[in-house]
């Protein structure tokens, strides 16, 4: 097959005999999420898929995904903060400033990096607010949306470039990690321009290639750039789809495939590719046809997430995934004759 599959290794597919039918399956690559792998994890599974390749003759790569610099609240009461519409909920990011009635977030820039009128979306994008003042360290929103907020939840600022590098302490460390014990593909969180990339460059050189993951609307901005600074794209449309208004997601992705292209390098479709199959054998038609028009885009690779790491079906996934592509690229690369 011309399109790559990019499966995540997680609890439910990590051990040798899941592993193996994996790569009998048909993927190409590997996925170590480091917002949940540890270090002993990824030797276990890198050194299982390698002993499987040398018995199968078969040839699987290696991608480390950087968690990145998430933003989110600190700890709040067990019960959670209701936040109703037209209420004003106010954030710190000063942790010495934390009391009743102001929420915490962990970026030690984000009141001046955010601006009156900027939205501020909390829980992947459940409550969504606008900013309506900045007062020291203090930011002041008006909610759009009414929700529950709990403790350690998401926060996302599509309009707002961040001065937190997507380059975390944490990451940093990873790149080393994965430097010393062998990856082929390196996914950088959260890039905003080509400086982010240029900077997880200087680490890794020639070592590894860098896939720049798209998650935010200032990144579809900067993505000539990007892509010229990477070696390839991945399309997260997970944090896309929070961070931008979802109807646009297919036409974006379009949009990013093609400029990949233009300049030679690699694009990956990623996340809910086929979500039912967490849960069930078999996944929706909607599903099917979404993996067959990420091929019908000329995308270079299609990833599973939480299909192949947690959910009850991954061998299935892979599977089904391999028949989508191989089914789409029939059609795509070789003209039928109907008389």
């Amino acid at each position: 097959m011309r399109t790559k599959i990019i499966a995540t290794i997680g609890p439910r597919s990590e051990s040798p005999k899941i592993l193996r039918e994996l790569i009998l399956a048909g993927i190409d690559i590997a996925r170590m999420n480091f917002s949940h792998c540890t270090y002993d994890e990824y030797k276990a599974r890198k050194k299982a898929i390698e002993k499987i390749c040398a018995e199968e003759k078969r040839s699987v790569k290696i991608l480390l995904d950087l968690k990145g610099p998430r933003l989110r609240v600190g700890e709040l009461p067990e019960d959670g903060v209701e936040i109703n519409e037209d209420d004003e909920v106010v954030f710190s990011t000063d942790k010495e400033e934390i009391k009743k009635g102001i929420i915490f977030i962990e970026d030690p820039y984000l009141h001046d990096d955010i601006k009156e009128g900027d939205p501020l979306f909390l829980v992947n994008g459940a409550i969504e607010l606008t900013v309506t003042k900045i007062v020291g360290r203090k930011i002041y929103a008006r909610a759009v949306t009414s929700g529950t907020l709990f403790s350690r939840k998401a926060v996302n600022v599509p309009n707002t470039k961040l001065t937190t590098s997507s380059l975390s302490n944490k990451d940093i460390d990873d790149i080393q990690f994965g430097l010393e014990e062998g990856m082929d593909y390196v996914a950088l969180s959260f890039v905003q321009d080509a400086e982010d990339v240029n900077r997880l460059k200087a680490l890794v050189g020639d070592s590894a290639k860098i896939i720049s993951k798209i998650e935010r609307p200032l990144a579809v901005k900067n993505i000539d750039s990007i892509i010229q600074a990477s070696d390839s794209i991945m399309i997260a449309r997970g944090d896309l789809g929070i961070e931008m208004p979802m109807e646009e997601i297919p036409t974006v992705q379009k949009h990013l495939i093609k400029h990949a292209s233009w300049y030679g390098k690699g694009s990956i479709v990623a996340t809910q590719m086929l979500l039912s199959m967490v849960e069930k054998p078999h996944p929706t038609r909607a599903e099917v046809s979404d993996v067959a028009n990420a091929v019908f885009d000329g995308a270079d690779a299609v990833m599973l997430s939480d299909e192949s790491a947690s959910g009850a079906y991954p061998v299935e996934s892979v599977r089904m995934m391999a028949k989508i592509v191989q089914k789409a690229e029939k059609y795509q690369y070789s003209k039928p004759n109907y008389l």
